[in-house]
C-alpha cells in the first residue's frame, strides 16, 4: 500500500530536524553509523509518516543494508522514544520523529491508509491538557491519530453498489415471488 500524505504546515526546518535527530541519537549513546545517519536524515526530511520501505529505499540506506536492519534500527529509535509509530489499517508501521513541538497529529483513512496532517489550535490542545491534568495524569506529549474515510475513498462508496444490494436484487421481483411461494 502506497502511503499518500498531506503535510500542512512544517514545524522546523529540515536542518533543525536533523540536528535533533542527531543529538537524541548521542544522548541515547547510540553509535552514529552512516546507515543510521542515512535513515535519520530521511525522517527529518519527511514531516509525516513513512513505512518501511519507503525507508529501505531511501538514499544512503538502499543497497547498503537489508529491510530487517532498518526495521531493527527504527525500532531502537522508537524505544529510546526519538521515532513514533503510526498504525494504518492494513495493519502497517509507519515512522516519523518525534520532535517535541511538531505537530504528530494525524488524519488516518482505514480504506485506502492516506495519511493527513491533522492540525490542532493552541485552545484545543490546552484543552486536552486540562482534561488529563483533572483526571490525575500527567502528560508528556500530544499525539492524535483520527481514523475514518479521507474524501476520496467517500466519494468512491457513494458510487458503488453495497453487495447487499445486488444480492437481494438478483432474479427480480418474480423470482422474489417464486422464493417466497417456496417458503410458505
Amino acid at each position: 500500500m502506497f502511503l499518500q500524505v498531506t503535510c500542512i504546515e512544517a514545524m522546523k526546518t529540515f536542518q533543525q530536524r536533523y540536528q535533533w535527530a542527531m543529538q537524541s541519537c548521542r544522548k541515547a549513546g547510540m553509535r552514529i553509523t552512516p546507515i543510521r545517519e542515512a535513515i535519520l536524515s530521511f525522517l527529518a526530511q519527511h514531516y509525516l509518516p513513512a513505512n518501511l520501505e519507503m525507508v529501505a529505499e531511501a538514499e544512503g540506506v538502499i543497497g547498503r543494508c537489508d529491510s530487517t536492519t532498518v526495521f531493527r534500527t527504527l525500532t531502537m529509535f522508537k524505544q529510546a522514544e526519538f521515532v513514533r509509530t503510526v498504525h494504518t489499517p492494513a495493519k502497517s508501521r509507519y515512522f516519523v520523529l518525534n520532535i517535541p513541538g511538531d505537530n504528530l497529529n494525524f488524519l488516518i483513512c482505514r480504506e485506502c491508509g492516506c495519511v493527513t496532517e491533522l492540525p490542532l489550535s493552541n485552545a484545543m490542545k490546552s484543552k486536552i491538557e486540562r482534561i488529563a491534568l483533572a483526571r490525575g495524569f500527567s502528560a508528556t506529549s500530544q499525539n492524535c491519530e483520527v481514523h475514518g474515510l479521507c474524501t476520496n475513498c467517500q466519494n468512491t462508496r457513494k458510487t458503488q453498489v453495497p453487495p447487499s444490494k445486488l444480492a437481494s436484487g438478483f432474479g427480480g421481483n418474480k423470482a422474489r415471488a417464486s422464493r417466497k411461494a417456496h417458503t410458505q
